[in-house]
């Protein structure tokens, strides 16, 4: 299964590291910059300039599944090198030169690339005319941008004057950035559902989505991405998360057991209770502000909120935040508009529950009984359908 958060490589890596999972058919090195040619079908050029006179060799690697095998070596001659290969699909390789451990990385697709190194301030860049390469510009810079405020914020709460309350300032603003980076990735995917660079996105921050969100992106993937082997690999681990959720969901749901009491203040400063919506479909949600796979889910809650409202279904948000203006600033800034709203910030009710881990989102049926536990994605809206029926 494919649930890892991001691997590190035992090399230092000056560029973002993600992996791939496709076949080399064949490469050739060459030594020596020519002029452009013709490229055959699936073919690359890499034609690379460095900024050092003294540079004499060049390793080429290729990266896959977050293992480096050297391909070849290549001599660099008059502050120039080229080498030639095919690929069927885009790739990542990497290049390190003389005795450095530091390895430039970059991508291979079907085109020719420029590659501009400068070993005194470790940089590289690559250029290039191809589409995919371009999509991948566009995220590595996005990403980066993201990389560097995480190291903004680090710098800016190491001083000794923020020392008594940079915790917790540093944990909020850290969330947040988690939530607008997760939000990028997502947006990014949904409009480059037809890039072949699309699946190293998904692969890398596969570990960010709950099953629903995986599923969600998956489904928006054109037919040409969704063949793909990566792709496919991705599919049949949603298929499978999907499916153990929905037998555990079956297990939960088996005996029925009574849903414990649960009460609290709204938004409002009134107190709602489970038993209160005792006749309805309630949907119990555990989350938090600061919770970025929660927060990428609330818009699949306002869907079903607006679809089932007036067949009978509630949603019941309980909250683990610690504050009241976090809690009731996520609920304006993501539509929650119901009025079901608690706030657990001591997590008693969480703690009844059993819940570990956000979010956790479970239904009650109208008899007041514990229906499913643990349910998301669409087995959560197949289970909502079965139980406004009965």
């Amino acid at each position: 299964m494919l649930k890892e958060l991001p691997r590190f490589l035992a090399i230092t890596f000056v560029l973002l590291v993600m992996s791939s999972c496709k076949k080399e058919e064949s490469i050739k090195i060459n030594e020596s910059n020519k002029a452009p040619q013709a490229l055959l079908e699936n073919e690359f050029i890499v034609r690379g300039t460095t900024f050092n006179t003294n540079l004499n060799t060049a390793y080429i690697y290729k990266i896959e599944s977050d293992t480096l095998t050297l391909m070849d070596t290549i001599s660099i001659k008059e502050k120039a090198f080229t080498f030639k290969g095919t690929s069927n699909q885009p790739e990542f390789y990497a290049i390190k030169v003389d005795e450095s451990d530091v390895m430039y990385k970059f991508l291979v697709d079907a085109s020719e690339i420029n590659m501009f190194l400068n070993t005194n301030l470790f940089l590289s860049s690559t250029s290039s005319n191809s589409e995919t390469q371009k999509v991948y510009s566009d995220y590595k810079s996005k990403m980066d941008a993201f990389d560097y405020k995480e190291r903004e914020l680090f710098l800016k709460y190491k001083s000794p004057q923020t020392a008594s309350k940079r915790t917790s300032i540093l944990n909020t603003d850290l969330e947040n950035l988690q939530i607008e980076k997760i939000t990028f990735v997502m947006q990014f995917i949904e409009a480059n559902n037809n890039s072949q660079f699309t699946p190293f996105v998904l692969q890398e921050n596969y570990h960010s989505f709950s099953t629903e969100n995986l599923r969600k992106l998956h489904d928006t993937l054109t037919n040409a991405i969704k063949n793909l082997p990566s792709i496919k690999l991705i599919h049949n681990d949603i298929v499978s998360l999907e499916e153990k959720e929905a037998q555990q969901s079956i297990k939960n749901t088996e005996y029925r057991p009574m849903a414990y009491t649960l009460s609290g203040p709204n938004t409002n400063g009134q107190t709602i209770s489970l038993a209160s919506l005792k006749g309805k479909v309630v949907l119990v949600d555990f989350w938090a502000s600061w919770c970025a796979p929660c927060r990428t889910t609330n818009p699949n809650l306002v869907r079903l909120h607006n679809k089932y409202k007036d067949k009978g279904l509630v949603i019941l948000s309980v909250s683990e935040d610690k504050g009241e203006p976090e809690w009731l600033g996520a609920i304006q800034a993501d539509n929650l508009t119901w009025n079901t709203h608690i706030l657990d910030n001591n997590k008693t009710i969480a703690f009844r529950y059993g819940v570990s881990s956000i979010p956790h989102k479970m239904l009650v049926d109208k008899q007041g009984r514990i229906a499913s536990g643990k349910i998301s994605g669409i087995t959560l809206e197949n289970r909502i359908k079965e139980l406004l029926t009965e």
